[in-house]
């Protein structure tokens, strides 16, 4: 794709990292999903020949759940897994590649949430509001 011709020469020449949320944008959902993925950092990274790093958080409704107006502090695991190479990949492979990543983040979505919230630190919304209900950034009801 020639609209990533600038990037990707700039990512190569100065080595430089690119944080993308292939979602396009936050998914609200109060049980560990992930919604569909954009394809332009797929592309990007294949054009740029860098690998894709996953980063994971788990589902952190408990934290931030905009339709309960919940925002609070709280603990939000992350994990980061090993790198996709691309540097083998054409535009070809984008669909698969997506896929793939996809597949790989929602998996460890999963297990991230539930050792999570088998230690307390992630819970649905509906589970946080049984404990607490809805708070500000503070933690102190309102």
């Amino acid at each position: 794709m020639a609209a990533f011709d600038g990037a990707a020469a700039q990512m190569q020449r100065d080595r430089q990292s690119v944080f993308i949320f292939p979602e396009g944008t936050r998914s609200y959902y109060s049980q560990p999903d992930l919604l569909p993925f954009k394809k332009g950092a797929f592309h990007l990274a294949i054009q740029a020949k860098v690998p894709i790093v996953p980063i994971v958080a788990a589902n952190y409704s408990n934290v931030m759940h905009v339709q309960s107006r919940r925002f609070q502090p709280g603990d939000i695991p992350v994990k980061v897994l090993p790198p996709i190479p691309t540097a083998h990949l054409t535009s070809a492979d984008v669909d698969e590649l997506t896929r793939h990543t996809r597949e790989l983040m929602l998996a460890e979505l999963g297990r991230l949430s539930e050792k999570a919230r088998a230690k307390g630190i992630s819970m649905s919304a509906s589970e946080a509001r049984e404990l607490d209900g809805p708070a500000k950034s503070t933690g102190v009801q309102y």
